[in-house]
């Protein structure tokens, strides 16, 4: 019992300690980012913004897209389909 409860203790310091921020585990705890007036979320790294703002062009009317980061980046792809998305049902 004693060890079970040490365990638990160790991953609640280390969850609630140093190996990160409070903010990335509290939903809506960090950073927001809004482009063109539309909450794109929390925390968001630089490639899922450049794809945020590829994918709002593209709904814009100007395709743009960098088909080797949408291919090879999870955070693009998912920023410019987010982009595209949201920023299409803005117009």
């Amino acid at each position: 019992m004693k060890r079970s409860h040490l365990i638990l203790s160790l991953v609640a310091s280390l969850l609630l300690g140093g190996c990160g921020s409070m903010s990335s585990l509290i939903p809506g705890g960090g950073e927001a980012y809004t482009y063109q007036g539309i909450d794109f979320g929390t925390d968001r790294n630089e490639a899922f913004k450049h794809g945020v703002r590829d994918g709002c062009a593209t709904a814009a009317g100007t395709y743009t897209k960098d088909h080797t980061l949408f291919r090879s980046s999870g955070d693009y792809k998912v920023g410019w389909e987010d982009g595209r998305l949201k920023c299409g049902t803005k117009n």
